[in-house]
């Protein structure tokens, strides 16, 4: 392993406490989530014009373990898009999901009860933002904040598998609901809406191509499934169903390209350096997919472009060695 030339801890502990860490390397007791910024670690490591920095991987929005000009936070899972307390006692600031609210479906454009949710949800966002964002702008905007693709969870390294080989037409697996438990609230809460519309619409696919769905009670019972098994299926599909989650932001987009297969999503966020452009198939509401999959399917040039376009946007996009290269080439403007 290289001798990296940067101090790096790992807060994503049970208790917040932070770990001494030398990305990659995997750690006990800590998010699923490190693999992935383990291995951007390492490659942003191997790319820094300069070493002597600290950075904290943390999901800790109010305090870091230390503070001054020398420290960088990455700050991940925060779906508020709040600015973090300490942005003026640190180098920069990385999130792996939002910098501000971000509004992606509008009940005027295309009215529905979903996206009359989803507006909702927006308006909550920036209850959130604003108090944090006042504070930075009040300081001088004193430490730069920039996104990071959100990564990818629960997944192997296979070999990519082509995709005229691929035995699955369409696969989804995950969460439908919050929890099984759930409050009226959460049963009616867009995410749950917009999901339970998606299974429906695939169910009806079936006999007519091979429909793979396998809804779990809840994010938790997702991230619990068997990495091996979840990782065969998702290979062995064409087209993967990508709806957004609690947030337009969500793993399974990255795991998607990362394996060759072809997304269908209900969002695809606009202005960010890591989605814009990105190749797959968008559709404004799920029952859209009655049309669009069996188009799809019929079309194998088509198919096998989006599977290679798909390949190359997480290679040069969402990958960690990308991912990397861009966070050393923005720590580094901050010398010049």
């Amino acid at each position: 392993m290289p001798e990296l030339r940067n101090r790096y801890f790992n807060c994503l502990t049970r208790d917040r406490s932070p770990l001494a860490w030398r990305p990659p390397e995997a750690l006990d007791g800590v998010l699923a989530d490190s693999a992935y910024f383990g291995a951007l670690l390492a490659e942003m490591d191997g790319r820094l014009a300069r070493g002597g920095l600290t950075f904290y991987v943390t999901q800790d929005l109010e305090r870091l373990p230390s503070y001054g000009a020398d420290v960088v936070a990455i700050v991940i899972g925060d779906e508020l898009a709040r600015v973090p307390a300490y942005v003026d006692r640190v180098r920069a600031v990385f999130k792996n999901q939002a910098v501000r609210p971000l509004l992606t479906a509008s009940p005027l454009r295309d009215p529905s009860w979903i996206n009359l949710w989803w507006y909702a949800s927006y308006l909550r966002t920036w209850r959130h933002h604003l108090p944090g964002a006042m504070r930075w702008l009040a300081a001088g905007r004193p430490a730069p904040v920039w996104l990071l693709p959100i990564g990818v969870l629960n997944q192997l390294e296979l070999p990519v598998k082509p995709i005229a080989e691929r035995r699955i037409d369409v696969f989804f697996a995950g969460s439908v609901t919050h929890r099984r438990d759930a409050e009226l609230k959460d049963r009616v809460a867009p995410k749950v809406l917009a999901r339970q519309a998606m299974v429906a619409a695939a169910e009806r696919l079936r006999g007519t191509c091979v429909v793979d769905l396998q809804a779990t009670g809840a994010f938790a019972e997702s991230i619990a499934q068997s990495a091996q098994a979840y990782s065969e299926r998702l290979m062995d599909a064409r087209i993967a169903l990508v709806p957004r989650g609690t947030t337009a932001d969500t793993a399974r987009f990255w795991q998607a390209l990362r394996y060759g297969c072809v997304v269908i999503t209900d969002t695809v966020p606009r202005h960010r350096w890591f989605y814009d452009g990105a190749p797959v198939v968008r559709v404004g509401r799920w029952d859209e997919l009655a049309e669009v999959v069996p188009a799809l399917l019929a079309d194998t040039a088509r198919l096998a472009d989006l599977h290679e376009r798909g390949l190359a946007w997480w290679r040069e996009r969402g990958s960690p060695a990308a991912v990397g290269a861009y966070a050393a080439g923005r720590l580094d403007s901050l010398d010049r």
